[in-house]
This record gives C-alpha cells, sequence and structure tokens, in this order.
C-alpha cells in the first residue's frame, strides 16, 4: 500500500503515457496497481465565463487521461474510483469552478485507493508547481502525503531549463526522486542523445526509461520502455511510508 506522483517538467509533456507506461511495468512484476487523476481537464480551449459553473465535480466521464488509466491498469475501477474532479476546460481555477475543488475529497479517494491497491500511481495536472485551488499547489499536496516523485521530461527545445528547476524546487521541497522518463515528443529534434546525456550528468536520480516517439502511445505497451523498474519497486518497498 504506497503511492508516488507523476509529475512533468510542463504541460503536454506525456505524464499520461509515462504513467501507464510505469503501470504497465509494474503489473508485469505481479504488483496490483491502479492509476489515479486527482483533476483532469480537457485540452481543449474553450472559453467559460466565471458564472458559468458545471453541476457536480464532474462535467462528463469522458476525459482521455482518465480513460487512458482505466484501460491500462488490471484492476477492476469506475472512472470516479481514479478521478477526483474533471472539468471541461484547460482552467478550472480561474472559474468560479475552482472553488469546488476539495483538498479533503482528494485525500480521500487517494487513501481509499491505497488501502485497497498495493500501488498507486498518482498523475498530476500541468507542471509540479501548478495550482490546485487558490491556496495550494501540487507540489504542496506531495509535501503533505510525502510522496515520493517521477519526473516526466517532454524532450524538446527548452527542457534541459525545465527539467533542472524542476528537481531544483523537488530538492528545496526535500521531496524524494525516484527518477525521471524521457518522453520524445518531437521526432524531429535534433541533439536527442546529447540531451539525454546532458540530463544524466545534471540529475542525480536515475534515468528509468526512454519513451520513443510514436503513433498513439496511449494504446501500445510503452511498459517495455521502463529499463530501471528495479528502481520504481525498491522506493516502493523500502521508501515509501
Amino acid at each position: 500500500m504506497s503511492s508516488f506522483f507523476v509529475t512533468g517538467t510542463d504541460t503536454n509533456v506525456g505524464k499520461t503515457v509515462a504513467t501507464r507506461a510505469i503501470i504497465q511495468a509494474l503489473q508485469a512484476q505481479n504488483i496490483e496497481v491502479v492509476g489515479y487523476k486527482p483533476i483532469a481537464c480537457t485540452q481543449d480551449d474553450e472559453v467559460v465565463e466565471n458564472d458559468v459553473v458545471q453541476e457536480g465535480d464532474y462535467g462528463a466521464e469522458d476525459n482521455a487521461d482518465v480513460l487512458t488509466l482505466m484501460k491500462t491498469t488490471q484492476q477492476a475501477v469506475s472512472y470516479r474510483d481514479i478521478n477526483s474532479y474533471t472539468f471541461g476546460h484547460t482552467m478550472p481555477l480561474f472559474t468560479d469552478q475552482g472553488e469546488q475543488i476539495q483538498l479533503e475529497k482528494i485525500n480521500q479517494d487517494l487513501d481509499r485507493l491505497n488501502q485497497r491497491y498495493q500501488t498507486v500511481v498518482v498523475e498530476g495536472c500541468f507542471g509540479w508547481l501548478s495550482p490546485i485551488n487558490k491556496h495550494f499547489s501540487f507540489a504542496d499536496w506531495v509535501v503533505t502525503h510525502q510522496m515520493p516523485v517521477v519526473l516526466v521530461v517532454g524532450i524538446k527545445e527548452g527542457c534541459i531549463n525545465h527539467t533542472l528547476l524542476t528537481v531544483q524546487s523537488l530538492m528545496n521541497l526535500g521531496v524524494p526522486l525516484i527518477g525521471w522518463i524521457a518522453n520524445r515528443i518531437n521526432p524531429c529534434l535534433g541533439h536527442y542523445a546529447e540531451m539525454i546525456d546532458t540530463l544524466c550528468e545534471k540529475i542525480e536520480a536515475p534515468l528509468l526509461g526512454e519513451i520513443p516517439y510514436i503513433y498513439k502511445p496511449e494504446t501500445q505497451d510503452v511498459g517495455k520502455y521502463m529499463t530501471n523498474i528495479e528502481r520504481l519497486t525498491y522506493f516502493k518497498t523500502e521508501w515509501v511510508r
């Protein structure tokens, strides 16, 4: 019964694909594991007025990230088992809908999953310091729960800067970094190997795997790209309290 948090260097860097890879790799080790997406937002840039508030905590149970986590786990889970809030636009925090997000509900949902399964892979929203509501960030929440972190790096221009700043923040907050995953989101990017080498030199935590640029990765076996699964299982048994 443990959990760890998957964050990214930015939005759209492949956190869900990396979470899928982790779940698949752990399941191959016969570990009972589920994914959990506390807050899910659409990727559409829909304009929502401040006085328009959806009824309840779910606009529609159709978020692609949550559905991917459901399809990845071998456990029988419902949409609401692994998601606390789904919003029909990208930025609920900046509308009245942000007031609906209650940490108590997220905490209860995480506790319930932790009690039921061996491992819970918690996928964040946007980047490491992104806010949950007007008072609390994902970083604050992870520190409160003492969850170790897996960092997903979308390999693109500027990723070295974003990665090192995120790692620095993790260190400053005293959060254990299990390792990092390289996700190649730009197939035409030059000097890919040099970027990986530089990040390996700069980050003390190990590289857990490299996910290549592939067609519809959310439907593929991406667990095979996790080359340091021992690190994840070590943290599961020795570091997580």
